[in-house]
């Protein structure tokens, strides 16, 4: 096995095209390799890019592997040990300049750790920016007004509490309360928050509870010393807090996809008919991404419409020239391909061994694309399953009419 590590960069599609022809010089059957780590954004430029070369690569021949780890060298590492891989092709620009794994040595320590594999680095000429240059850079979120005001409240509550210890208890010093509102902050708020907590806090405690009391004397060292922890503090538990929360999104969206997979293919055991299989499969994919859905298949010789999901569909000319298209060809056709794209559907042959046994069809009242480039794999993972639940049952009335025979 060949696996292509793909990286979203600019010239992802470049570096699938060099794999492809690699493989074919080697004869070797290879992947796309994408890892998807808690920092990407698949709405991001550079997570569209990743969709994209990942969806060159199937029509290209490859198979697709979507890895979630903390990092692009974790997931490459545990793909490793769960698939027997031989070769191992990456971008040498990408790597060098830190675009996408984070240890520019990464190369090196997989040919230390692995003994049988071969790493084939693919140099690409870095192009020159023309104009504005456009980031890929996931957009800064604006943090809500109301999360400042609940950090400046949670601060003025810690000042009530140690003017009351101070004035009653008589307790010295009292700085330590303030870590409370400045790690809630961070972890619940964000860094603006928590920074904004951290300069209220030096501030109240420098001017209620530190003699000379109700003035400031902001070079004291007691003030530096106790802005620079909090502020450290705030940095670091928002930084590890951001981490966790984004491994928990990545976590839980990977969980649901493979839910998703997993309750259809158990939906189509249940089902013992030719029927019932296409409303299953229009109806999960119906819910799953919010779109029509039609299913045809041959009966006698002649296409048929078996299932439509939420309502009856009319093709015209062009929607059906792109049925036939992806039925007599067994690609993909319609709307978002680049087979007859002025179309309104999108069809997807449901092909196995046995040729194409059904097609199913996707599309959005606006016209657009039914299938985001970022949900295309899992579209072909779940097509993939209803062409394995059409070919159970083509084998079925193939074995009923042998016995009958």
């Amino acid at each position: 096995m060949l696996t292509v590590a793909v990286s979203g960069s600019s010239h992802s599609e470049w570096l699938v095209e060099q794999a492809e022809a690699l493989a074919t010089r080697l004869r070797v059957p290879w992947e796309a390799l994408h890892v998807e780590t808690p920092a990407a954004d698949r709405d991001s430029p550079r997570g569209l890019r990743a969709a994209a070369a990942l969806a060159m690569a199937a029509r290209l021949g490859a198979t697709i592997a979507r890895v979630p780890a903390a990092s692009a060298a974790d997931g490459i590492r545990a793909h490793l040990r769960t698939t027997l891989i031989r070769h191992l092709v990456l971008g040498h620009t990408a790597e060098g300049h830190r675009h996408w794994f984070r240890n520019p040595g990464i190369a090196d320590r997989l040919l230390a750790e692995e003994e049988d594999l071969a790493v084939h680095r693919f140099t690409h000429a870095r192009e020159k920016d023309h104009g504005r240059r456009i980031s890929s850079a996931r957009p800064a979120s604006s943090v809500p007004v109301r999360h400042y005001l609940l950090s400046a409240a949670a601060v003025a509550l810690t000042l009530v509490v140690a003017g009351l210890l101070q004035a009653f208890v008589g307790l010295r010093p009292l700085d330590l309360l303030f870590l409370f509102p400045v790690i809630a902050a961070a972890a619940r708020l964000g860094l603006g928050p928590a920074l904004l907590a951290v300069v209220l806090s030096v501030l109240g405690y420098n001017y209620f509870l530190l003699r000379p009391l109700n003035a400031f004397s902001l070079h004291a060292p007691l003030n530096l010393v106790m802005g620079g922890v909090l502020g450290a503090v705030a940095v670091y538990t928002s930084t590890i807090t951001a981490r966790l929360r984004g491994r928990l999104v990545l976590s839980d969206r990977s969980a649901q996809e493979n839910a998703s997979i997993a309750t259809l293919a158990q939906k189509l055991t249940r089902d013992a008919d030719w029927d019932t299989t296409a409303r299953t499969v229009c109806e999960h994919v119906h819910r799953l991404f919010g779109v029509q859905t039609t299913m045809y298949r041959e009966v006698d010789g002649v296409l048929c419409h078996v299932a439509s999901i939420p309502g009856e569909v009319r093709l015209g000319p062009v929607n059906q020239a792109a049925l036939d298209w992806a039925w007599t060809r067994g690609e993909a056709a319609g709307v978002g391909t680049a087979v007859l794209g002025a179309a309104d559907w999108q069809f997807h042959p449901l092909k196995t061994s046995l040729g194409t046994l059904a097609v199913l069809g996707l599309a959005r009242d606006d016209g657009r694309d039914p299938v985001n480039a970022v949900q295309k794999l899992l579209l072909q993972t779940l097509v993939a399953q209803a062409a394995l639940a059409h070919e159970r049952l083509r084998l079925e009335d193939r074995m009923r009419e042998a016995a009958q025979a």
